[in-house]
């Protein structure tokens, strides 16, 4: 690794830089669900202009794209508070959730207005169906009751009558209800407590006649196996991923489901990467498929995190028990493949790689569309086509967005450390990049930002993070830690985290900033740590625990685990069971665990930024932390943004939220930001 410097005599994160705090939040504009309805493409759009409301854009088959939602509509679900999939569109048929009010309501062909679907009420609803004959639309709903939220699976009417029928019940969660082609089968992922879906849950199957399912049973997983992405082929043969290996598999099973001595095969076990991404939110797609060309089968494509980003393999031919997937050729974005279990009909033909996340994988046009992330774009809608084995991709749509010379974003690079017990962990690194600062003439290595993600149970980001860019485009060095308990690298390393948060990953994010700094890389006098949610909790968890780092920033953290087992959300309520232990029988680890008992012990100044209607972590976490800074008499500076939830989502928030971290570092680190950057104010300093 290199160990030169840049900035034509200009200090390490002086910079000055096209990625301002409005550009971020000009630039937070994403695509999250994307639908493939005929020749038209439908998604959702976020717009922080609009205090981060969703609308619903259309493209059809001429190219052109209209927003498709009233300009006051917000398209949006808060089941497991943090939603996903609140709409569904099947053959010009919208079913969309207004957060105005929770409901459900529907836009036809033939509709001048919206009309509302489900009665008045606390209801949440997502992840929805329309039923082939478009009468019903099967969804999650979720509604409250005296102890915890009940969610079920149910049918509405979509002819506006309001009749509303629950035909699954009785688990604590469910996700994917999906309606069979032709009408007469449902499919569904369940779950209970202490479970998050990733942990493990069970895939069932039943006879559906609208509005009743009957003869249902669990074709697949188990509480200790996850099950993901499940979904029918146009064909009626049905598809998921479960990690039952130790690594992704994805199974089909033709025929009916329900019909005795129907089983599954496999078709491609993955011992090189993960189709899994947890489904922290609704609505997730990393696989789908579509007629085969040839007339023979289907072809098939997956989306893979491996190695710290993403890849698209196409894969034809009819899953069997027996042999290997044989790789037979790759192309321009392209390179080669692990094999695995599968068949010797099944061929992996090519593999794309120009981009380096994809989500929402549809099948569309003899290939799939996705919202798709490279080096150099954070989300774009991108169709990719594999014929005769070679990989051609389009551009379909791109929101708008800060345009930047490439040098802004060089490609980061996957860095694999020791860390404790004889363990290593993963990261991506990406040194100050900026066009405009030649190298080699800022004194010594750069400062370092040492990023922790969310979840736990979550993954570093491997195509453009704006965000991150507009610290290395002013100077500073990030490294993005794929800790242990990230997902992308298999269950083992998934798992090791269980029984270890708060140690384990805060141990990981550590070792991430030394070896850098031995290596040269990263000033060891300038280390900060960034990190919101469980990210944030491990910000707290270093400042506390080691004098390693001279700054701490937090977004809505989690201060006290304690807290966080009474008050937080039913999604989340049994998460720390497997991370740390069953609450209250292992008090003393929670205690103990808590940073806000061990707030003497921080070891730097610290940034808290909190959304003052977050449900997740909500805002007495925050102020209990606060409180205890100014105790201690401790440097800290504190924003509470009104209105904001767990996330940013406005424009002005996104804003000031910037420009408070980045007055914040230079404060600590002694630079002066360049640009219009408002000052914060920092107690105690």
């Amino acid at each position: 690794m290199s160990t030169e410097g840049c900035g034509s005599g200009a200090p390490f994160g002086s910079w000055p830089s096209p990625i301002t705090p409005g550009a971020l939040a000009a630039g937070s504009v994403r695509i999250t669900t994307l639908v493939a309805d005929g020749a038209d493409l439908w998604w959702s759009e976020t717009r922080p202009s609009a205090k981060g409301r969703t609308a619903l854009v259309r493209r059809r088959a001429d190219g052109s794209v209209r927003e498709m939602t009233r300009p006051e509509a917000n398209v949006r679900t808060r089941v497991h508070s943090y939603g996903g999939a609140a709409w569904w569109v099947h053959n010009g048929v919208l079913v969309y959730s207004d957060d105005a009010d929770g409901r459900l309501r529907r836009l036809g062909p033939g509709d001048t207005e919206p009309v509302l679907l489900t009665p008045a009420g606390p209801y949440c609803y997502a992840d929805g169906r329309i039923t082939a004959d478009g009468q019903w639309f099967v969804c999650v709903r979720e509604r409250p009751s005296r102890s915890e939220n009940v969610n079920e699976v149910i049918c509405v009417a979509t002819d506006g009558s309001g009749r509303v029928e629950v035909v699954v019940s009785g688990a604590d969660f469910y996700s994917d209800p999906r309606p069979s082609p032709s009408g007469d089968r449902l499919l569904w992922l369940q779950w209970d407590h202490p479970n998050m879906p990733w942990d493990g849950c069970e895939l069932c199957v039943g006879h559906l006649e609208a509005p009743v399912v009957a003869e249902s049973r669990c074709i697949a997983g188990s509480a200790d196996e996850w099950i993901f992405g499940p979904a029918w082929h146009h064909d009626g043969a049905l598809s998921w991923v479960s990690d039952g290996s130790g690594w992704s598999t994805l199974w089909v099973l033709e025929g009916d489901p329900l019909a005795p001595g129907t089983s599954p095969r496999p078709w491609g076990d993955l011992s090189d990467g993960e189709i899994q991404t947890a489904p922290w939110v609704f609505g997730m797609a990393r696989h789908a498929a579509w007629p085969a060309a040839s007339g023979d089968g289907r072809a098939l494509a997956y989306a893979v995190a491996r190695q710290g980003g993403h890849e698209l393999r196409f894969v034809g031919g009819r899953p069997s028990a027996t042999a290997d997937v044989d790789t037979v050729s790759t192309a321009a974005g392209a390179g080669p493949c692990a094999a695995g279990a599968g068949s010797a009909s099944t061929r992996v033909e090519s593999t794309y790689r120009a981009h380096t996340s994809f989500g929402a994988v549809r099948a569309w046009r003899d290939g799939v569309v996705s919202v798709a992330g490279s080096a150099s774009a954070e989300n774009e809608i991108l169709h990719v086509t594999a014929t005769g084995g070679v990989p051609a991709a389009q551009v379909v749509y791109s929101p708008p967005a800060v345009h930047l010379d490439a040098a802004f974003t060089p490609v980061p690079e996957p860095v694999t450390f020791p860390s404790g017990d004889d363990s290593v962990a993963h990261a991506l690194f990406y040194r100050p990049a900026n066009p405009d600062r030649a190298a080699g003439t800022a004194a010594g290595p750069p400062p370092l930002l040492v990023m922790a993600h969310g979840g736990p149970t979550g993954a570093a980001r491997s195509s453009l993070h704006l965000g991150l860019r507009y610290w290395t485009s002013r100077g500073i060095a990030v490294v993005d830690v794929d800790y242990r308990g990230s997902t992308g690298y298999g269950r083992a390393y998934r798992r090791a985290l269980d029984g270890g948060w708060g140690v384990t990953d805060v141990a990981d994010c550590v070792e991430a900033a030394r070896y850098l700094a031995a290596q040269g890389e990263a000033d060891p006098n300038r280390l900060a740590i960034i990190g919101a949610s469980a990210g944030g909790y491990v910000v707290l968890q270093a400042v506390t625990g080691y004098d390693v780092f001279s700054a701490g920033l937090i977004r809505y953290g989690v201060t006290d685990l304690e807290a966080l087992a009474r008050d937080t959300h039913k999604f989340e309520k049994h998460y720390m069971d497997r991370l740390v232990g069953p609450y209250p029988e292992e008090r003393d680890v929670y205690v103990e665990r808590s940073p806000i008992h061990r707030a003497d012990r921080i070891s730097c100044p610290m940034l808290i930024l909190q959304g003052d209607s977050d449900p997740v972590v909500p805002p007495n976490q925050a102020e209990a932390l606060v409180e205890a800074l100014q105790s201690n008499r401790l440097p800290y500076a504190y924003l509470l943004f009104e209105g904001e939830q767990h996330g940013f989502r406005g424009a002005d928030a996104i804003v000031a939220a910037a420009e408070a971290e980045f007055s914040f570092l230079g404060q600590i680190f002694g630079f002066e930001p360049a640009g219009d950057i408002a000052p914060v104010r920092v107690h105690n300093l």
